[in-house]
Order: structure tokens, then C-alpha cells, then sequence
């Protein structure tokens, strides 16, 4: 998270991108060896891979068990034990929160502290500790504060891009991109997405349909297999847009 660059996909959004684990096997998952480089990303809004950074620094993703973590301690209490600060009260844990997760600058510091007092975890309020680690404990915080309210709906994004130099040494960027709204009457995005593309497979393999007849688990990386599912999954409104730029 810390590499997290700026990345276009569609005009009106501010997202950063960062790599996502090893991205070489990808090469040969989806049969082009011939590429150069090949980098498999996340993409997050601007101001995202930053705090949860910061997070990761001060401890709160860490999934040990923590024999201090005992309930009844206030989320003060719980930050000055993670960090070794001199004290529970906030001027002494931002002094603290500001050494050990090495800020950019100022204004991302002020942000990123904002962000915190907001999730509540410098407060007096007793937590609810759970899995007796700090990762759960956050989670749950997270889960409380952050869950949909009324008319809130997530956004799915993902983008395919590849830039092209042919035998005849003319270059093209070829972009898929796929964006999808959640409907806040019916289903988020991310369900819409993978609920009904794992159904449309089911379904397919329940029908005996040769692009699911091979034993054993199997990953969607071909045409044979894809091209079926994509065909029915774009009549639910889930489909790819492509484009092509020369040069």
C-alpha cells in the first residue's frame, strides 16, 4: 500500500493503485507469455492505502492473540498498550500514533488522526474486544460504524489494460473496464457481481453444459469455459466495456 500511485479509469473518480501480491503467474494463467510486464493491482479512492498503512504501522491488523486484551479496556487504553505510549489521554497517543506511523506530512497526519477519532479508537469508550487480537476488534468497531444506512449503495471497478506493440511497430492501449453501482433497494454491487456470476455457473454445471463437464477445480482463465458464463452474465447487466487507442 505503501507504492500506491495515482491511476485513471473513468473521469469523475480519484483512485490510487497499488500491486496485489505476485503478479507474474498471471503470465501464464491467461496464456501470454510474451508480455513484458504484467502487474495485478488494487485500486482504492485517493487517501485509502494511506490510512489503512498507518493502521498496519500502529498494530490494529495484527491477528496474534494479545494475553493485555481483556475486556472491559476503552479503545485509550487499548492504543496506549499496542503503542507503548506514556499515557491514555489523546494529546499523548497522537504524540505517540505521529512517531510510529511515519507520516508523509503534516496534512496527512492531521487527516489520517481525524479518521481515527472518527472510528472512535482514541476515545474513553470501552470496546468490544473480539478474537482476542487487535484485528477483530478493529473489525468489529468497523462493522458497527460502517455498515450501509439508508439510500447507500458501493461501487465495483475494475479495469483491463493492455498496451500493445504489434509486428509492424504500431502500439495500441486496449482497456476493458467494468463499473457497477450497488442498488440500494435490492443488492450491493459486490453481491450482483459475484452472487450472480457463481449462480450462472452453478446452473450451467447443474445442465451438464460442456464448458463445465471437466472434472476437478478449475479456474476460469479460458474462452471455453468464460464465454458462456460472460454471454449469460452480461444479460444481467454485468458486462465489460471495451475500447481501443492507437499510439
Amino acid at each position: 500500500m505503501a507504492k500506491a500511485k495515482p491511476y485513471h479509469v473513468l473521469d469523475g473518480y480519484n483512485f490510487v493503485a497499488y500491486p496485489n501480491r505476485d503478479s507474474v503467474p498471471f503470465r501464464d494463467f491467461y496464456g501470454i507469455p510474451e508480455a513484458h510486464t504484467v502487474i495485478r493491482g488494487s485500486l482504492r479512492y485517493d487517501g485509502n492505502p494511506a490510512f489503512v498503512q498507518a493502521l498496519a504501522n500502529l498494530g490494529w491488523l495484527e491477528q496474534d492473540q494479545k494475553d493485555w486484551l481483556r475486556d472491559g479496556m476503552t479503545w485509550a487504553e487499548i492504543q496506549q498498550h499496542a503503542l507503548g505510549a506514556s499515557a491514555k489521554d489523546e494529546k499523548s497517543l497522537i504524540l505517540r500514533i505521529r512517531e510510529v506511523a511515519k507520516f508523509t506530512s503534516e496534512a496527512e497526519s492531521e487527516r489520517i488522526i481525524s479518521g481515527m477519532r472518527w472510528m472512535g479508537i482514541l476515545s474513553s469508550e470501552k470496546a468490544l474486544i473480539t478474537g482476542g487480537n487487535l484485528l477483530d476488534t478493529l473489525c468489529t468497531q468497523l462493522a458497527k460504524i460502517m455498515s450501509f444506512k439508508p439510500g447507500e449503495r458501493d461501487l465495483v471497478m475494475l479495469q483491463h489494460k493492455f498496451v500493445v506493440e504489434w509486428a509492424n511497430g504500431q502500439t495500441e492501449t486496449l482497456t476493458s473496464i467494468f463499473e457497477l453501482l450497488g442498488d440500494p433497494k435490492r443488492y450491493s454491487a459486490m453481491s450482483h457481481a459475484v452472487g450472480t456470476t457463481c449462480g450462472i455457473a452453478t446452473q450451467l454445471m447443474m445442465d451438464g453444459h460442456p464448458a463445465l463437464s471437466k472434472p476437478g477445480v478449475l479456474a476460469p482463465y479460458e474462452g471455453e469455459m468464460c464465454n458462456p458464463i460472460r454471454a449469460l452474465v452480461e444479460k444481467e447487466g454485468i458486462k465489460m466495456i471495451e475500447a481501443t487507442v492507437k499510439g
